[in-house]
């Protein structure tokens, strides 16, 4: 089994991952929990750290054209996320924000290309942020989701209210964050970016919602196992 401890980069949430049971999968710099305790991904709401994915922001008047250019799938269409040929997702903030989200299998090779291509003097009006230092990201995924949501959100999440690829740039547990709903088949799911230094903060805070609903820690391949659910 992977040791999380033999990467420089982990995830804040590390010690209550390995508390809950852990067992961790080798993506490149890091490890991320691939199934977490016994727990057999039934749950009404699963709760997975996808932090050590890879992830990159980039912000200016020239965003949208500059990653266009780079063949991002997307339009200028704020709160709106579009789907990815590879999987992965592009968030559109704002006109000239977006953040891009790797696909869960991790492959970040496209998004450590933009970052290394890209430079001052071609004059796009737009720079990278790295995001994966300074956002985690969780996956809230089940069909209880939207009601544990009502605890920490003010949002309504319901499907019917918030549709697939629509992004709230909210409150969740009293600090800002980012919530995205992107669907996993049939299975309603979310995913949330927020500050990383209130990671463990913002987990303890879902899990705690989530338990009325029969909700908990899950692992990625544990979350991955209920699609079509």
């Amino acid at each position: 089994m992977t040791n999380p401890l033999a990467h420089l980069r982990r995830t804040p949430l590390r010690r209550m991952l390995e508390t809950a049971g852990a067992r961790w999968h080798p993506l490149a710099d890091t490890a991320l929990a691939h199934h977490v305790g016994t727990q057999d991904g039934s749950g009404a709401v699963l709760i997975a750290d996808l932090t050590p994915l890879p992830r990159l922001g980039f912000k200016g008047r020239g965003t949208i054209e500059a990653i266009k250019e780079r063949g991002v799938v997307v339009d200028a269409v704020p709160n709106m996320a579009f789907r990815q040929p590879d999987g992965g997702l592009c968030l559109v903030l704002a006109p000239g924000e977006v953040i891009l989200l790797s696909n869960l299998a991790g492959d970040g090779g496209s998004l450590d290309q933009m970052f290394s291509s890209w430079r001052l003097e071609d004059e796009e009006r737009t720079y990278p942020l790295l995001r994966r230092d300074s956002h985690a990201w969780f996956m809230v995924s089940g069909v209880s989701a939207p009601a544990m949501f009502a605890k920490v959100c003010a949002i309504d999440l319901r499907p019917e209210k918030f549709p697939d690829l629509a992004i709230a740039q909210t409150s969740v547990a009293k600090m800002p964050a980012i919530l995205v709903r992107a669907d996993t088949g049939n299975r309603v799911t979310y995913h949330i970016l927020a500050d990383s230094a209130a990671a463990m903060y913002l987990c303890t805070c879902l899990i705690d919602a989530a338990k009325a609903f029969g909700g908990q820690l899950a692992g990625l391949k544990d979350v991955e196992g209920t699609r079509g659910q």
